[in-house]
């Protein structure tokens, strides 16, 4: 156990940059960007007329009135607007810490392998197995936490500085954004979506690393053409007349999830699907949030693609422990 502590230790301490601060750094953006949106929006309705007015379907009002007279429909907009800032803000994040986390994957046992350290890494009294694992763990548990942390103290601060807004101009944060009924049922959504998306980049996150331990040299091109020519050699099976893998099930549920399970976030997609549904936008009560929970653990490539990816992993095991170099 103490050794898996140093070894979890170890990796982040020598990738902080890509696991800590990327992510940070994502939030601040972010957090900028919009109070200079707000700035720029705040100075146009200076500029746009005497104090803020201007005309809304032939009717001159401003930003005060409108916020005073806010009806059902009104909240509503709200309401998709901040379900929508939610999913959109946790894309980012999962795109900026995907990629690291892709990289990161294939150069944890190469990199070892390439510079001789694995020399070292073998000499002391820590198993491969121990060594593969604490790295999976860190890819598909610990660092998805920590960025889903940073994510949501973002989001916080998103709407914080929303509610400052609200009330600079007269209106009730609590009525507009804190008292949407939807709030906690998709932050239930969110949460539930991460184990989900953990266990469906367990696939990527085998292969990655199989490819680390296992390839010699340059093994990005070998984690990505591999696929790719399995995919293409199928299509020209098929043209041949001969039974082969259907395209979505190889391009779609394959070989897209071995490539990009770090990347993209095909749980909150799932999640989102089922529990709204193209025709309710992103609003969302406890009973669609409790089906779209189901809907997703019941996903039967859900619990495969794990089992490959833990199979994948052992393999990774495999070949650091007979090779010693590069």
């Amino acid at each position: 156990m103490n050794n898996m502590i140093w070894l979890v230790k170890r990796e982040f301490w020598e990738h902080r940059g890509g696991f800590f601060w990327a992510p940070f750094w994502t939030g601040v953006a972010v957090l900028a960007l919009t109070l200079l949106g707000l700035l720029a929006g705040e100075v146009g309705l200076m500029v746009h007329g005497a104090h803020g007015t201007f005309e809304v379907n032939g009717v001159t009002t401003n930003l005060q009135e409108m916020l005073a007279h806010v009806g059902p429909q009104q909240v509503e907009q709200v309401a998709k607007a901040l379900a929508g800032s939610l999913y959109s803000l946790d894309a980012v994040f999962t795109l900026v810490i995907g990629i690291v986390l892709f990289f990161y994957l294939l150069g944890a046992l190469y990199d070892d392998r390439r510079d001789r350290s694995v020399l070292f890494w073998k000499s002391l009294p820590v198993s491969d197995a121990a060594t593969v694992t604490s790295k999976a763990l860190m890819a598909v548990v610990l660092i998805p936490l920590l960025v889903f942390a940073i994510f949501l103290c973002t989001w916080l601060l998103l709407m914080l500085v929303m509610s400052a807004v609200v009330l600079l101009h007269g209106g009730s944060p609590w009525q507009l954004i804190w008292g949407q009924s939807n709030l906690l049922p998709l932050l239930t959504l969110q949460i539930a979506a991460l184990p989900a998306h953990m266990l469906l980049s367990l696939l990527t996150a085998g292969w990655l690393l199989l490819c680390s331990a296992a390839v010699r040299s340059k093994p990005f091109l070998s984690a990505v053409l591999i696929p790719i020519l399995v995919g293409i050699a199928n299509g020209w099976i098929g043209l041949m007349g001969v039974p082969t893998v259907s395209s979505h099930l190889l391009w779609g549920e394959g070989i897209k999830r071995l490539l990009l399970g770090t990347i993209v976030g095909p749980a909150n997609t799932i999640v989102a699907e089922a529990a709204f549904g193209r025709d309710r936008g992103f609003v969302v009560d406890w009973s669609t949030t409790w089906r779209g929970v189901a809907d997703l653990y019941a996903t039967p490539g859900l619990w495969i693609g794990a089992v490959l990816g833990i199979v994948l992993i052992a393999g990774a095991v495999w070949f650091r422990r007979r090779s010693s170099e590069a």
